[in-house]
């Protein structure tokens, strides 16, 4: 009896799981969520970024985002300013005309001008994005094998003169590179400084494979 009751003390004592596994089976792409993110309405990313619900990106785009927001939206990884982590995944397929053009800046430039080829070319176009302030943190270029090669990049930009925001990304091309994976969480300056570790576990559980 008292083996019996420490067995059930200790499986309640494990609780809920803390995690949540995002899973896209087709592109082999996977990513882990906290349970207490919510997953920011399909609705809200076709309406704004146009792209539809879909299981891979057999359709050219597979898109989801997740919040720790009590109200997700997809405004805390596109709008001026989060106060809470909020991560945007996707996987695109690159046509075949634009393949031989595909490089690691194509990776860090995927939501926000980060190379300096792609900020020179805002700041010449007289493009009026509202994004000033710009600070590099970390860039590191990661070669997991697998049949793909990436970069992580962590920055910082400023939003119509708003609050510091940091963004901490993950993205990863194939060896033809016939699709961009990525990962990108974002919160204010302040948040990151209080959430850090919770934000690198998200970012850094981002998994790609590619082959058989």
């Amino acid at each position: 009896m008292a083996v019996t009751g420490l067995v059930v003390a200790l499986v309640a004592g494990c609780g809920a799981p803390s995690w949540n596994y995002v899973t896209n089976s087709g592109d082999r792409t996977y990513l882990k969520v906290p349970t207490t993110w919510r997953q920011v309405d399909p609705g809200e990313l076709k309406a704004q970024l146009g792209v539809e619900a879909a299981k891979d990106s057999s359709q050219g785009a597979w898109v989801q985002a997740y919040d720790s927001d009590a109200q997700p939206s997809l405004s805390h990884l596109i709008g001026e300013s989060a106060a809470a982590p909020a991560i945007l995944v996707a996987v695109l397929a690159i046509p075949a005309q634009s393949r031989g053009q595909a490089s690691l800046d194509t990776v860090r430039d995927f939501m926000n001008p980060v190379s300096d080829s792609a900020r020179q070319t805002q700041q010449l176009g007289g493009q009026s994005s509202g994004m000033t302030g710009f600070q590099l943190v970390a860039d590191e270029v990661l070669t997991p094998g697998d049949g793909v090669r990436g970069v992580h990049s962590v920055y910082t930009y400023r939003i119509n003169n708003g609050d510091p925001q940091v963004f901490d990304q993950v993205g990863y091309l194939n060896d033809d590179a016939s699709k961009l994976y990525f990962a990108m969480a974002r919160c204010s300056s302040d948040c990151f400084q209080k959430r850090q570790s919770e934000i690198e576990n998200v970012v850094n559980s981002f998994t790609v494979r590619e082959g058989p």
